[in-house]
């Protein structure tokens, strides 16, 4: 009996799952090429190798592609444990984050580049923005857990502002990986981030810790 070919065999959800990552990895080929905004739905189908209109039978449009997009290679590679509750202390829990952020950065291609290239669309890219928005709230909420909760299993000082500092790490991982976009053959980002880690676990943990 003549097996049918492997091709013939797939699922539907596999043939989805399939144009699913050809349509992003078109959208971020394109978006390292000429910007989101200079990217139209029709050029990232047919540089897909579907038709024009796949992306919006898709995904509804250009806008709900690029939230995919930014799930994919931002929040999914740069933040993988921020969903995630670890057993060990509060101090380890957000050291852990930097961590994560660490090792996207040893692995960091053009890929990565081209997707925090987005961030410079964002002014005047609503989709981006509100994106952005949520995503940055999201770390600052699960950031202020952790240092509040490591004051209370005495890992954190007790004396920290943990508002201010939520904020403040915010604002360094943003600058890092902006300068990095800007100048990448002039920023050691994995380096950037370990050397800001030991200081964050200077300034963080408690006397005990410490010691």
């Amino acid at each position: 009996m003549e097996r049918r070919p492997a091709s013939a065999r797939r699922t539907q959800a596999e043939r989805v799952e399939e144009s699913t990552r050809r349509l992003l990895d078109a959208a971020l080929e394109l978006v390292a090429e000429q910007g989101f905004e200079r990217t139209t739905a029709a050029e990232i189908g047919q540089r897909a190798g579907y038709s024009r209109n796949m992306v919006r039978d898709r995904f509804g449009g250009k806008d709900q592609l690029l939230e995919a997009l930014l799930e994919r290679e931002l929040r999914a590679r740069l933040l993988p444990a921020l969903g995630r509750r670890r057993e060990d202390s509060g101090l380890d829990q957000l050291l852990g984050q930097v961590d994560d952020l660490a090792a996207a950065a040893r692995g960091a291609t053009g890929g990565l580049r081209a997707i925090m290239m987005l961030t410079f669309e964002a002014a005047h890219a609503e989709s981006v923005r509100r994106w952005y928005a949520r995503t940055i709230e999201r770390v600052r909420v699960a950031l202020v857990d952790q240092l509040s909760r490591g004051q209370a299993d005495g890992s954190v000082r007790p004396d920290l502002d943990v508002d201010r500092e939520a904020e403040d790490y915010i604002s360094h991982a943003l600058g890092v990986f902006f300068r990095w976009t800007l100048f990448p053959d002039d920023i050691d980002l994995p380096g950037e981030i370990l050397a800001w880690r030991s200081r964050l676990r200077r300034t963080f943990a408690s006397r005990a810790v410490a010691g």
